[in-house]
């Protein structure tokens, strides 16, 4: 039996990420608190609540812990502040949002200050709202807001995400789902990684924008007048195609699993559509990315529990939709 058998069987089970030679798991435990630890042959092995092998004690106070990665990350949340604890990097995670901070504000969004960084851990304001996973077509005013606020924004000190960087992300998340036998891997499916990851290394006469690089549904936060755009540490210059098809990749994962309508759906395809075109991106780029936004998400969600009741159809529908277009 594949060791993912048993990590969704664990109680409380919120999240589950591929670790080395286990399986890293967040869990709600009998006291309503996120507890982080590992599954490996030997089983479940927990942290204490709060403390971390890496992270050390993580300074909760009068805040709630909502995020506990094993020996990667956690998230706090206070009154008016958020505080994200990492391994390392903090100052290059407060660089990169302050950057990329000032191209979102440009078009017109929200995004979080930084009150405080240290080399392991980055303090930011709260912003208000509700992410759009949560809201579903309540969310359709924020998307459109989005889109229409879409500008190119070329000119920043970040660091580089190519076509090749991306690939060889969606080839790291297919070698954790096979090695950890999450997804029934056949020969379609490998040939269309192949096939996905060879198109998005081919050269693109495309000038690189500010891009979030992990930009969905859960990253933008809506209060029916602003929307809000968090977690900015993986702001990078990319091919805007990157940002624009991850979003609609998880629009059509939400309106598969029910909390999106088919017409909230064609909306937001056809606002996405509007500032594509207003991109420095070409209809083979989009296509390449999109579909390997698709097949990074069957991955990346063979990991979490309850998407044993979507996840085959969510294949079908990513190498159903495979383009064709160079």
């Amino acid at each position: 039996m594949a060791l993912i058998d048993d990590v969704v069987t664990i109680p409380g089970l919120r999240r589950a990420w591929p670790a080395d030679e286990a399986i890293s798991v967040e869990i709600v435990d009998e006291r309503g608190r996120i507890r982080a630890g590992r599954v490996d042959q030997s089983g479940l092995v927990l942290s204490l609540y709060a403390c971390d092998p890496v992270l050390g004690t993580i300074p909760v106070g009068e805040g709630t812990l909502v995020v506990h990665r094993l020996a990667r990350r956690a998230v706090v949340v206070g009154e008016d502040r958020v505080t994200k604890h990492v391994r390392k990097g903090g100052e290059r995670i407060a660089r990169a949002t302050v950057t990329a901070g000032r191209a979102y504000r440009s078009w017109g969004l929200e995004t979080a200050s930084i009150t405080s960084w240290t080399p392991t851990s980055v303090t930011f304001t709260s912003l208000p709202g509700r992410c759009l996973a949560d809201i579903g077509d309540a969310g359709l005013p924020g998307w459109r807001l989005l889109a229409d606020s879409w500008r190119p924004v070329s000119e920043a000190d970040l660091a580089r995400h190519s076509g090749a960087h991306e690939a060889r992300n969606l080839a790291r998340w297919a070698q954790h789902a096979r090695r950890f036998d999450t997804v029934q891997d056949g020969p379609r499916l490998a040939e269309a990684v192949l096939e996905t990851s060879r198109r998005l290394v081919e050269p693109a006469d495309a000038t690189p924008v500010v891009s979030h690089t992990d930009l969905h549904d859960g990253q933008l936060l809506w209060d029916g007048t602003t929307l809000g755009v968090i977690d900015l540490d993986g702001a990078r210059l990319a091919e805007a195609a990157l940002d624009l098809t991850n979003l609609r990749a998880h629009a059509e994962l939400a309106r598969l699993r029910g909390s999106l309508s088919a017409r909230g759906l064609d909306s937001i395809i056809g606002w996405l559509d509007d500032a594509a075109r207003r991109m420095p991106t070409s209809q083979g780029r989009l296509n390449a990315y999109l579909d390997a936004a698709r097949l990074r998400l069957i991955f990346v969600h063979s990991f979490r529990p309850g998407s044993r009741a979507w996840l085959d159809d969510w294949r079908d529908h990513a190498l159903g939709g495979l383009a064709n277009t160079p």
